[in-house]
C-alpha cells in the first residue's frame, strides 16, 4: 500500500504532466529540421596505387576521433559530434 508521501509524489507528477500536455496543445506546428545535400558520403583520398589511403588524411582522421584502438575508430552512434 502506497504511503502518503508516494501518493503526493504521484499527484504532483500527474499535475506536471497534465500542465505539459496542455502547453503542447498550444503549439501549432513544429517545423522539421532537414538538411539537403547532393552527396552523403565523402570518399577517402587514395594514393596513386589506389590500395592505401593518403597518410595525411589518415593522420588527421585519427587525430579527430575521440577514441581509437589500433587502426579502428571507437565511437557511439551520435556520440562523435
Amino acid at each position: 500500500m502506497p504511503t502518503k508521501r508516494e501518493e503526493a509524489i504521484k499527484e504532483e507528477a500527474k499535475r506536471i504532466l497534465d500542465k505539459f500536455a496542455k502547453a503542447l496543445e498550444k503549439i501549432k506546428e513544429i517545423p522539421d529540421s532537414f538538411v539537403e545535400r547532393d552527396e552523403d558520403r565523402r570518399e577517402e583520398q587514395k594514393s596513386e596505387k589506389g590500395k592505401e589511403s593518403d597518410s595525411d588524411f589518415r593522420k588527421i582522421f585519427f587525430e579527430n576521433a575521440p577514441a581509437t584502438k589500433k587502426d579502428s575508430v571507437q565511437a557511439e552512434k551520435g556520440g562523435w559530434k
